[in-house]
């Protein structure tokens, strides 16, 4: 019986050009989580609360995190979580996740005249370089925000 023996149909040395790096930068996965404390007082219209939410740090794995703001630093997909306490007596309050200053269209978390909690938390694809920030909107000046947790991590 004879066997045969063939050269690799892939050029390895190739491939590593083609991937740029970017296999390296799956070594470590980015992934954080930021808490806030203290309350923040709600105007009206959209709010971006990053600083707020992202006052401290608790994870930060490959540096993505400025000032409660995340930046993509891979293409691929993500998951966010999004946690607010509020109190409000009138009109109405959502929580949204922006992506590259704008709303992500059907990504929000409504809240509803009391004291309630609500968490947004959503898959998304980003290209390399997108950024997500916590917002709020308001049509009633006076809401509180307190006990914030914003946290993300790269899925695949």
């Amino acid at each position: 019986m004879a066997v045969n023996i063939s050269t690799p149909e892939i050029n390895i040395r190739e491939k590593l050009t083609e991937l740029e790096g970017k296999a390296d930068r799956l070594l470590i996965r980015p992934a954080f989580s930021a808490a806030g404390s203290g309350t923040y007082t709600a105007t009206t219209n959209d709010q971006n609360i990053s600083s707020f939410c992202g006052g401290t740090v608790l994870l930060n794995q490959g540096n993505c995190l400025v000032n409660g703001k995340f930046t993509a630093p891979i293409e691929g997909l993500y998951h966010f979580d999004l946690k607010l306490q509020v109190v409000y007596s009138s009109g109405y309050f959502f929580s949204y996740v922006f992506k590259n200053s704008s709303s992500i269209a059907n990504h929000s978390c409504q809240f509803y005249q009391t004291n309630n909690v609500c968490t947004l938390s959503f898959v998304i694809h980003a290209n390399e370089g997108d950024y997500f920030e916590p917002y709020v909107t308001n049509n009633y000046a006076g809401a509180s925000v307190s006990s914030p947790l914003w946290c993300g991590h790269y899925i695949g």
